[in-house]
């Protein structure tokens, strides 16, 4: 994406809405998305042209009474619709909110309720989920192991969700063999 630039030169910096905002010198148009959980981390660069949001949760029956405040009537209706357990089906529902969150760029400063959930679609191991509000963009989402990782980005966006999954499927084996 940089060329034959060195990483070294690459600065992430904190923007007003505490997002993150790349500095490379002689280098315009780069953002990034970050997420981290625990001792995990993930992050997406992308072109400006192609907003893209990443959030990653570890699944926590602890943390059901706090997720089911950002869950609306409609998005509790959806539940039935995916194979998961409850907690898992929130921590997701959690993520996918938070990836959008993050390309409109108010992160946790404004109701989640406005993300709306409007379908969702169990595939190939993957869910797939669209707005209410939002229908320009769509998330897919993936469980791995303990941790459910969603990435956001517009809908008529076509990219390798296989990649994606070999990459993440690989960082899951790692989480399994540190333990």
């Amino acid at each position: 994406m940089v060329g034959d630039e060195s990483l070294e030169r690459i600065c992430i910096e904190q923007g007003i809405f505490h997002q993150p905002v790349v500095n490379l010198p002689n280098v315009t148009n780069v953002q990034v998305s970050i997420t981290h959980c625990d001792d995990l981390a993930a992050a997406i660069a992308f072109s400006e042209e192609l907003p893209m949001g990443i959030d990653m949760e570890r699944i926590s029956v602890d943390r059901n009474k706090v997720l089911e405040t950002q869950m609306t009537v409609k998005e509790s209706s959806l539940f039935s619709c995916l194979p998961y357990s409850y907690e898992t089906t929130l921590t997701l529902f959690w993520t996918v909110k938070e990836a959008l969150s993050k390309i409109v760029k108010t992160g946790l400063t404004t109701s989640f309720h406005i993300y709306e959930i409007s379908q969702v679609e169990a595939r190939d191991g993957v869910v797939y989920s669209l707005f209410e509000n939002f229908p320009q963009y769509r998330t897919a989402s993936f469980i791995l192991g303990d941790y459910v990782c969603s990435i956001t980005y517009p809908k008529k966006t076509e990219w390798s969700v296989a990649v994606v999954k070999d990459v993440l499927q690989e960082i899951e084996h790692a989480m399994t063999n540190r333990l």
